[in-house]
C-alpha cells in the first residue's frame, strides 16, 4: 500500500503520427481543491454574427494539427503585418505536439484554463488563463487570447473572454492580469468592455518596423 498523502501518478501516452508522449499527472495537485478540469471539456456554444454555430471547449489531444494550422496562420499574420500584436513563430507538428501535450497536463493539474472557439472542426480562436506557478501566486492568472484573421470582429472574442473568465471565477482566481501594446485601440477597447482597467505602462518597451511601443498592462478583479 501507497504511504497516506502520497502522490498517486499515472501516464498518459498521447500517440499522433508516431508520435509518443508520456505525460506524468499529479492526481494531488497543489490547485486539486479548487477545481477539476479536463481536456475536451464542452463550455457552451453560441452564435455568431455571421449566423455560424461556434463551440467553446477545453484544448483535446484530437486538435494537433488544427492547432499547427492555427498558430503558423498567425505566424504569417505577424510576418506581413508589423503591428499584429505579440510577433508569433511558425511552428512544426513535433514542436505543436510538445506545446500541446504540455498544455494538456497543466489544464488537468489545474495550472490553466483554457478555452478554444470551434467551427466545423476548426479551431478560430483561442485564450487560455495560468494560473500562478507558486503557492502565493495561486489566486492570480494571467491571460492570453487570439482569434482567426477572417474570424474577428463577430463576438467571437468577447465570448472567448467572458467564458475564459467565467472558468477562471469558478477556479477560485481573484485577479487576472494581461498585457497589449497601446497601438492595438480595438483590443484595448474588447477588454475594456469586459471589465479589465489599465494598470500600468512600460514606454517603448518593444521596438518594430523602424518605432517604439508601448505595452499595457490591463487587470480585473473577479
Amino acid at each position: 500500500m501507497r504511504k497516506k498523502g502520497s502522490k498517486e501518478i499515472r501516464k498518459t501516452h498521447y500517440r499522433n503520427f508516431d508520435h509518443t508522449f508520456s505525460l506524468v499527472k499529479a492526481k494531488n495537485s497543489p490547485w486539486g481543491s479548487f477545481f477539476d478540469l479536463k481536456s475536451g471539456q464542452f463550455y457552451k456554444q453560441f452564435v455568431a454574427e455571421n449566423g455560424k454555430t461556434i463551440i467553446l471547449r477545453s484544448l483535446k489531444w484530437e486538435d494537433l494539427n488544427n492547432a499547427v494550422a492555427y498558430v503558423n496562420a498567425l505566424a504569417i499574420e505577424s510576418e506581413q503585418d508589423q503591428d499584429f500584436g505579440v510577433p508569433v513563430e511558425k511552428q512544426t507538428l513535433e514542436s505543436e505536439a510538445r506545446w500541446l501535450a504540455d498544455n494538456l497536463v497543466k489544464i488537468e493539474e489545474g495550472y490553466l484554463v483554457s478555452v478554444v472557439a470551434e467551427l466545423d472542426g476548426m479551431i478560430v480562436g483561442s485564450t487560455e488563463v495560468e494560473r500562478g506557478s507558486r503557492p502565493v501566486a495561486k489566486y492570480h492568472g494571467i491571460l492570453g487570447i487570439s482569434v482567426a484573421k477572417e474570424f474577428r470582429n463577430l463576438g467571437i472574442g468577447f465570448e472567448l473572454m467572458k467564458t475564459g473568465i467565467d472558468e477562471c471565477r469558478k477556479a477560485g482566481l481573484r485577479t487576472i492580469e494581461l498585457r497589449v501594446f497601446s497601438n492595438n485601440s480595438r483590443a484595448i477597447h474588447l477588454y475594456e468592455k469586459i471589465g479589465f482597467n489599465r494598470a500600468g505602462v512600460i514606454p517603448k518597451k518593444i521596438h518594430r518596423n523602424g518605432k517604439f511601443l508601448d505595452e499595457v498592462t490591463m487587470a480585473i478583479e473577479l
